[in-house]
């Protein structure tokens, strides 16, 4: 006879293997693609800024490629203009909350009211994407992410561009630490630096015209949604404070 500790404990490892692949695509954060392909995704947080962000998109022009940027919704409301620009260049833009908030310190209202108003500054393009701001994420949090329907995005890697650092360090960082399927974390610009240094963008932008000749080499830059296409999406549990 076989102990009834032994038949529930085997019923509850069956149900946990049919659940944590549901739990994951509704409740993980992306950070990562699986994928044989040399494709990577560049993604730009904080924007837009009326003089990095566009040069930034001028770069994409001049290299061919395609990224995405997470926005905030007070400054996307002033800067529309770059908004249309980044779409019509084939760009994925997603939502970043109104304010830069850290989401696992705040009110329910306050999140819902963050996501809203950004949702609806956002409103003339299909945005399906959101960013925690610090990638700060409670359990709260990433559940009202998903009653608005977001995939969650993380990283992969970052060069900590949000420290002043000079260009040619900022350049080595990022290609020592692209590869396929990754995510890369940047920002055109700091909502709010904690290096004050580190609010001018140049030296990011100077970065990206040092590194992206040599990158280009191996990998193709391409926005956030068709990463997921070209693979298989990791995502995990992502649960930190906003520090």
């Amino acid at each position: 006879m076989i102990p009834r500790s032994f038949v529930t404990y085997s019923a509850g490892r069956r149900v946990r293997r049919w659940f944590t692949p549901i739990g994951r695509r509704l409740f993980g954060t992306l950070v990562r693609v699986e994928t044989t392909e040399p494709l990577a995704a560049l993604t730009f947080d904080d924007g837009p800024h009326p003089v990095f962000t566009s040069q930034i998109l001028d770069l994409c022009e001049q290299y061919q490629l395609r990224a995405t940027f997470f926005l905030l919704g007070q400054y996307a409301i002033d800067q529309r203009h770059l908004v249309a620009r980044m779409v019509a260049a084939g760009h994925a833009i997603g939502n970043h909350t109104f304010s830069h908030i850290r989401l696992p310190q705040t009110r329910r209202w306050q999140r819902w009211r963050e996501l809203w108003r950004t949702q609806q500054v956002l409103a003339p393009y299909r945005v399906r994407l959101f960013r925690p701001p610090y990638g700060g994420q409670s359990y709260g949090s990433r559940f009202d992410a998903f009653l608005f329907g977001y995939e969650v995005v993380g990283w992969t890697c970052h060069i900590e561009d949000w420290l002043a650092q000079p260009p040619s360090q900022l350049a080595a960082r990022l290609v020592e630490q692209v590869r396929p399927g990754s995510i890369i974390l940047l920002h055109d610009r700091l909502a709010n630096p904690r290096d004050p240094q580190a609010a001018d963008r140049s030296n990011l932008v100077s970065a990206l015209a040092m590194a992206l000749p040599e990158l280009q080499r191996t990998y193709r830059f391409v926005t956030v949604p068709e990463l997921l296409r070209a693979g298989t999406p990791v995502r995990v549990p992502w649960f930190r404070p906003a520090l």
